[in-house]
């Protein structure tokens, strides 16, 4: 079941061939883009503080409202996004049919599936939150603001999955993949993906001056600090063990499916019920969110549970040989 396979495997290599580059490419990427993010953080935010002095407007003060933190994470994706054409050149993937993303009849199905499980999987849970948990539509919510907040989370759902997916499962999955195996690369591959979501703490803004609206020259690497030693401090084994299931799931998405459009989908569709969901809804604090979760996928027993029979059935099903079937009624 987790025996290594052609498709998955990086630089053309067999699958009985290791090779550490696509994680010491990864490693070059992350800890450049890393320190573009230090070094620019406070400059980016001075900038907008200077156009709001010249040209104030909504846009600027809205940018002004955002946490520091929040610049320096968006930041870091810049280099990773430019890069990312370089890095699947070095990895040997520069086609689409070798990221795992064609265009076709079958993989326009496999999205199509994938964005429906993520979005009922959500809903799923979403409903049990409303039914026994203390769930409200928001006071202010107006039935003629709907699709615009359906295409506001539809957009995000999709820059998400696409996004991380392209990071995660394209790149670093099958990085570790080649590197040490189907089944630790997969593991690996998740537990780093649940660690990347726990973020700065909210404690530390506490005793700095200016809170999280610091921006002294140096708060780029204060935040980068605790962007990688925050989970030290903020840890939670629920929403940890339900991230990492989640990447779990992804995961075996794709080597299932050797389609990344799949865990894309899916990543996507969880996304969009997610930010839709924070739109119409007050999720109050209360004891039952302890077993169905709150506004996410991140915590609650109901999710862990049926993100781990989602990774059960995954390791169970037969998608290769559905696929080479297809193919073979294809090609008859």
């Amino acid at each position: 079941m987790f025996k290594r396979e052609r498709e998955l495997m990086l630089f053309g290599l067999d699958t009985n061939q290791y090779s550490f580059r696509g994680l010491g490419l990864f490693l070059f990427v992350y800890i450049g883009a890393s320190l573009f993010a230090a070094l620019l953080t406070a400059p980016a935010y001075w900038g907008v503080q200077w156009l709001d002095a010249i040209s104030p407007s909504e846009t600027t003060k809205w940018l002004l409202g955002k946490r520091i933190d929040i610049y320096y994470d968006r930041l870091r994706w810049i280099p990773i996004i430019i890069g990312f054409p370089w890095m699947i050149k070095e990895c040997g993937l520069f086609s689409m049919r070798n990221i795992g993303m064609p265009i076709d009849a079958r993989t326009f199905k496999v999205f199509a599936k994938f964005f429906i499980a993520g979005l009922a999987l959500s809903v799923a849970i979403f409903t049990a939150q409303y039914f026994f948990a203390d769930v409200r539509i928001k006071a202010d919510f107006s039935a003629s603001v709907l699709p615009e907040i359906l295409l506001g989370a539809l957009v995000g759902g999709l820059v998400i999955g696409f996004l991380e997916e392209l990071v995660f499962r394209c790149l670093i999955m099958r990085a570790a993949y080649t590197a040490i195996g189907a089944f630790l690369g997969i593991v690996a591959t998740s537990l780093f993906f649940a660690y990347k979501h726990f973020k700065v703490p909210n404690s530390i803004w506490n005793s700095l001056p200016g809170g999280a609206h610091n921006s002294d020259w140096d708060i780029g690497f204060f935040v980068g600090y605790y962007d990688t030693v925050g989970i030290s401090q903020n840890f939670s084994l629920m929403p940890f063990c339900s991230l990492f299931m989640f990447g779990m799931v992804l995961a075996m998405i794709y080597v299932r499916t050797k389609i990344l459009w799949g865990p894309i989908a899916m990543h996507a569709g969880i996304v969009f019920a997610i930010q839709a969901y924070r739109k119409i809804f007050d999720i109050l604090p209360c004891a039952q969110q302890e077993y169905v979760g709150n506004a996410g996928m991140t915590n609650g027993y109901l999710a862990l549970a049926l993100l781990t029979v989602i990774f059960l059935w995954l390791c169970a099903g037969d998608f290769k040989g559905k696929a080479n079937g297809e193919n073979s009624l294809r090609d008859g």
